[in-house]
C-alpha cells in the first residue's frame, strides 16, 4: 500500500506491524518550511498582532511551522503569541501535539470539515476579529468568505505550499501502480495530492482505468474530508476517519483490503486471494504481480471460462503483445501456485477460468 502524506509515518509502522508492505510517497514537492516567504510573512503579521483564534489543521503542518519559526529565531514569541489565543485542532494528533507543546486546545473537530470550524468560529465572541489558520493547504474559498464577510480577518499560515514545478512523474507513478494493481491501498492527507492524481490521469485519457482500479481492486482511505469529497465525487469508495488519527487510520485500511478479498472453494479447500497472494490452510503463497491480477480476474468470475481477450483487458495486456503474453502470465501464475497450479483450468479454444466447488 501507499501512504502519499509526509506526516503518515506513525500508520507506516502499524500497518508495517501487522504484515504490510508500505510505501511512503510524497506526490508533490513542497517549499521547506525555513525558505517559505510566505509562511514567513504570515508569521509576521501574527507576531506584529496578536490574533484572537489559532484553528490548526494539522500536527504536521504545526510541527512544520513550529521548526520553521526556530530557525528565524521566533519560535518562543510565536507559542507566547499562540498562548494568548483560543486555538481549535481538528483531529485528535493536533491536539497531542499542541498539548506537547503546553497548549490548550478547544474539543477537536472532524478532520478537514472545515463547515465545523466556521461554525465554531462564528460561534465566538462577536469580537473575535482576526483568525490565524493553519492550514496544509489552500482553504475552500466558502470558508475565508463567509468568516470575511463577518467582518473577520482570517490569516491563511501555509504550511505545505507546494513548489512551483515537479510532482507529475510521482504521480504518473503512482497513477501506473494503480492500474495495474500493484498496490491495493492509497492513502492521503491532502486534497491537493487526490486532485493532482485524478486531473493527471484525466489529462492522459486514462480517468476511466483509474476510477474502474480504485472502485474494484484499490482501497482508498483518508483522515481529511476534503480528500473524501473528491473520491465522492467521482463515484469512488472511500474510508474515511473522522479523527484522523494513525492508528484508525491503519485500522481501517485494514479492514477495507480485507473486505475486497477474493473468496471461494475448490476441491473442498478454501482459498482466499488477497493482493499478489493466496491464503490456503494457513500459509501464504506470494504471486508476482502480473499474475497476481490474471488470478484475480478470475476469481472475479468463478467458474466462467474468460476469453484471452477479456483476460488482456482486465489484466491491462497491451493487445498487441498479443496470445503469447496472456500465456506467459498463466504459466507464471501455474509456477507461483505450486501443487495449487490445478486452480488454473485450460478450456481449449476458448480461454480459463478457475477450478470452483
Amino acid at each position: 500500500m501507499v501512504l502519499t502524506g509526509t506526516g503518515q509515518q506513525r500508520a507506516a509502522t502499524l500497518l508495517r506491524q501487522r504484515g504490510a508492505v508500505v510505501v511512503e510517497a510524497s506526490l508533490l514537492p513542497v517549499v521547506p518550511g525555513p525558505h517559505d516567504a510566505r509562511l514567513q510573512a504570515a508569521t509576521r503579521r501574527i507576531l506584529r498582532d496578536p490574533v484572537d483564534h489559532v484553528v490548526v489543521t494539522s500536527a504536521t503542518g504545526w510541527a512544520r511551522w513550529c521548526a520553521a519559526a526556530a530557525s528565524w529565531g521566533v519560535a518562543d514569541a510565536l507559542l507566547r503569541q499562540v498562548r494568548g489565543a483560543r486555538t481549535l485542532s481538528l483531529n485528535t494528533a493536533v491536539g497531542a501535539a499542541l498539548r506537547e507543546a503546553g497548549l490548550r486546545s478547544e474539543p477537536s473537530a472532524p478532520a478537514g470539515d472545515y463547515r465545523a470550524v466556521t461554525d465554531w468560529l462564528l460561534s465566538r465572541d462577536p469580537r473575535c476579529r482576526r483568525v490565524a489558520v493553519v492550514a496544509d493547504e489552500a482553504l475552500p474559498t466558502r470558508v475565508t468568505r463567509r468568516l470575511r464577510t463577518r467582518g473577520i480577518e482570517v490569516i491563511v499560515v501555509p504550511t505545505h505550499r507546494l513548489a512551483p514545478h515537479g510532482g507529475r512523474t510521482r504521480l504518473g507513478r503512482l497513477a501506473r501502480w494503480v492500474m495495474q494493481r500493484e498496490v491495493h491501498a492509497v492513502a492521503f492527507d491532502t486534497a491537493t495530492a487526490a486532485r493532482a492524481l485524478v486531473d493527471v490521469t484525466h489529462r492522459t485519457g486514462r480517468g476511466d482505468l483509474l476510477r474502474t482500479a480504485l472502485t474494484t481492486d484499490v482501497a482508498v482511505a483518508t483522515g481529511h474530508a476534503e480528500s473524501a469529497a473528491v473520491f465522492l465525487a467521482w463515484n469512488v469508495p472511500v474510508s474515511w476517519v473522522p479523527d484522523g488519527s494513525a492508528e484508525a487510520l491503519a485500522g481501517c485500511l485494514g479492514e477495507a483490503l480485507v473486505a475486497r478479498r477474493r473468496q471461494f472453494r475448490a476441491r473442498g479447500e478454501r482459498f482466499a486471494v488477497q493482493g499478489n497472494a493466496v491464503l490456503v490452510n494457513g500459509a501464504t503463497i506470494g504471486l508476482q504481480p502480473r499474475p497476481a491480477m490474471v488470478l484475480r480476474a478470475l476469481a472475479d468470475h468463478p467458474g466462467q471460462t474468460l476469453s484471452r481477450a477479456s483476460i488482456e483487458r482486465l489484466v491491462w495486456i497491451s493487445p498487441r503483445a498479443g496470445r503469447p503474453a496472456v500465456e506467459l502470465a498463466v504459466r507464471r501464475l501455474r509456477e507461483d501456485l505450486g501443487d495449487y497450479s490445478w486452480l488454473v483450468v485450460t478450456d481449449i479454444g476458448r480461454g480459463y477460468r478457475l477450478w470452483t466447488d
